[in-house]
Formats: structure tokens, sequence, C-alpha cells
């Protein structure tokens, strides 16, 4: 717009116009080739993240649109090809199925800090179909995190499980001997093999049954073993936390499952 006649520059405005770009590149690798002493052809990796002639933001984006907006693999790949990234839909699928060791070992991390560090913790339930079946899909959040975890089991071992996070670990602790006595009445004289002047602590499975076989439990007996490894589990959880909730009567999951509160140490 031209300035007025008389008048004065006072300098300039500033103003923040966003806009997103969506554009494609087409970037040149250029691979060193050697051939060694015995004949054998080196040739220089490509970048991390590059794999299949696309680069890690082809990935980026094709996760980030399915996951969050729920977009179908058809149309990421409509859209990539529109945009002038030529792609099948089958590539668009093994983007999204393939290599995500990352992302799970992401995940694992998230809810093991999560649940160590909130001040609460909310869990929900839920059913959702899976691979043309019934599976059972639990929530985990609290203010910063929130995890999700879709099994084909909805009892109480399988919650506990779920709620454990990271840890793979096992007590036999007050928790865990009030939980065989309170929950499930478990017969006295099996609580009095259990019962150490310390509370027990075993890092995997294995450890955990040696014992119980060792106290004179029978390990092949699975009922029992079951209602143990609950009992345990919850031991592990209380040794970092202490829960307390309520949960609907006619669930299967024990009662921290809904709208559950873990108050950490």
């Amino acid at each position: 717009m031209p300035a007025p006649v008389g008048a004065r520059f006072k300098g300039y405005k500033d103003c923040f116009v966003r806009e997103p770009v969506v554009k494609a590149e087409l970037v040149r690798d250029r691979r060193e080739c050697w051939v060694s002493a015995d004949g054998k052809t080196i040739i220089a990796s490509l970048p991390q993240g590059v794999s299949g002639g696309y680069g890690p933001n082809v990935r980026r984006f094709c996760l980030m649109l399915h996951a969050r907006a729920q977009v179908t693999t058809q149309r990421l790949a409509t859209l990539l090809n529109d945009v002038g990234i030529e792609i099948s839909k089958r590539q668009v699928v093994r983007m999204l199925t393939s290599g995500l060791d990352g992302f799970v070992a992401e995940d694992a991390a998230i809810l093991h800090v999560g649940l160590v560090l909130s001040s609460y913790v909310t869990v929900y339930d839920t059913g959702a179909r899976h691979g043309a079946g019934d599976f059972h899909t639990t929530q985990i959040g609290g203010e910063h995190f929130s995890a999700f975890r879709t099994t084909p089991s909805k009892t109480r071992l399988n919650f506990l499980w779920i709620l454990r996070g990271h840890y793979c670990d096992y007590a036999l602790n007050q928790a865990a001997l009030d939980y065989l006595q309170e929950r499930h009445g478990v017969d006295s004289a099996v609580i009095a093999r259990l019962r150490t002047r310390r509370p027990l602590h075993f890092a995997k499975q294995v450890p955990f049954l040696e014992h119980l076989a060792a106290r004179g439990i029978d390990i092949f007996n699975k009922q029992i073993v079951r209602l143990l490894a609950e009992a345990a589990i919850f031991g592990a959880i209380r040794h970092r936390h202490q829960i307390c909730a309520g949960s609907s009567p006619s669930s299967n999951v024990p009662q921290v499952s809904r709208g559950c509160r873990i108050l950490s140490h």
C-alpha cells in the first residue's frame, strides 16, 4: 500500500502468520564404495532412519496421522502420492507395523516412570475387538502420562501384571499375605508356610516358584499358584506404592481397577 503524501516512516510492526508446509523432497545420498583386498565390496550405510527409499519423516508422518487422526492406510498412500511421494499402500503398512522395537521400549519406559513418579494413577478398562476376537483394553494414566494395554484376559492376575508395568518382580510381604487372607480366604496353614521374619523379594518368576516349592507348595497346582502369584505381584506393587480405591462388585478385576488412585511413597 503506497504511503499517503506527507506521512513519515516510523519503522515496522511485526505480525506472525502460521502456515503448514507439506512438500516432497528428493535427497540423493552418495555412498562410498570400496573393494577390499580379498575382493569384497563394501558400501557405506545409509543415514539412520532411511529405509526402502524413504526418509524417517515419511514414517513419522504416517504414524502421526494413523495413530492420532485415525487415517487409513489407503488414504495415507493417496495423500502422500498427491504431495509427490510415490508410495504404495503395502509400503505404508510396512512403515506402520515393522521395526517398532523403539516405540515399544519407549511405551514401556513411559508407563514405568509414570507409575513410579505420579502422585496418583487412574485405571479403567473396556472391551475391544482385536484380530476378530474379544479382547480387553486397560488404560492407565496420570496427570502427565497415559498408557494402553490390550490383552485377551480380564482376570485379576492379568490386571496386576499390567499395573506392575516395567517390573517383573514378586514380593512376599505383609501386603501380599493380607491379600491372600482377605480377598481369597486362603488356608491359614498355607499363609503360615509363606510367612517369614523379613519380606522376601524376587526379581523374576523362577526364583519365586523355587521358593514356593521349598516351602512345600505344590507349584503344579494352577489354582493355588495363580492366587499366590496375584498376591506376590500385589505385594511388589505395594512395595513401591500405597494403593487405595474401589471397584464395581460385579467386576472380575481387583478393587484398584476402576477409578484407581495410587499414592506414591
